[in-house]
Parts: structure tokens; C-alpha cells; sequence
């Protein structure tokens, strides 16, 4: 059974990751189960494509907010380090200007 679902999943295009979690997919009916797998593929495929497109774009190092420190930087007072990790100046159409000394984060 797992050798046709991969087979099936392999044509349609839907990745590997279905197969290798379909067993421990628990639902109350069909439909819920088909919606959780269905999900799980999408998921899948989102940080598939993410993961690559990190990678086309060649970054020297990969930095994230976990090992950043806000101690050392001043921000004004209508922005906190929270909005800025949700980047909602973006979709605000804002723009976002760094300044400072050299070493204090501004390209992390």
C-alpha cells in the first residue's frame, strides 16, 4: 500500500512527505483526513520552496531573531522588536530606515 501511495503521489506531484506521515494522520472521518493530509503537503512544499529560494539567494550567513540582540539598539518608542519581526512595515508600504555604527546589526 505505502509503494502505491508514493507511486501515486510521485505522479501527482504532492512530494514524499505524505507518505512518510500518512499512518500517523488521526482524523474522526474521511474528509477531515484528506484536509490534514492535503496540509501536510502544503506545509511541506511552502518550506521546501522557502529553503530554496534561501539558498538561490546565496546569503554568506543565514541570521534569524533568535540570535539577535535588541539590548544595544535604540528604537523609536511607536516600534517595538516584535513589530519589526512581524515586518509589518511592509505591508504598510513603509519604509524602514538603519543607521548606526559599524558591528551593531544593521545587516543582521
Amino acid at each position: 500500500m505505502k509503494d502505491q501511495i508514493a507511486y501515486c503521489c510521485k505522479k501527482l506531484r504532492l512530494g514524499r512527505k505524505i507518505v512518510d506521515v500518512f499512518e500517523e494522520v488521526e482524523a474522526d472521518n474521511n474528509q477531515e483526513y484528506l484536509m490534514k493530509i492535503l496540509q501536510i503537503a502544503l506545509d511541506n512544499r511552502e518550506t521546501s520552496r522557502k529553503n530554496r529560494l534561501v539558498k538561490q539567494a546565496g546569503f554568506y550567513a543565514l541570521k534569524t531573531f533568535e540570535d539577535f540582540s535588541f539590548e544595544e539598539i535604540r528604537l523609536p518608542q511607536d516600534i517595538s522588536p516584535e513589530e519589526l519581526k512581524k515586518a509589518s512595515f511592509v505591508d504598510e508600504k513603509k519604509n524602514l530606515i538603519l543607521y548606526g555604527n559599524v558591528g551593531t546589526g544593521k545587516t543582521h
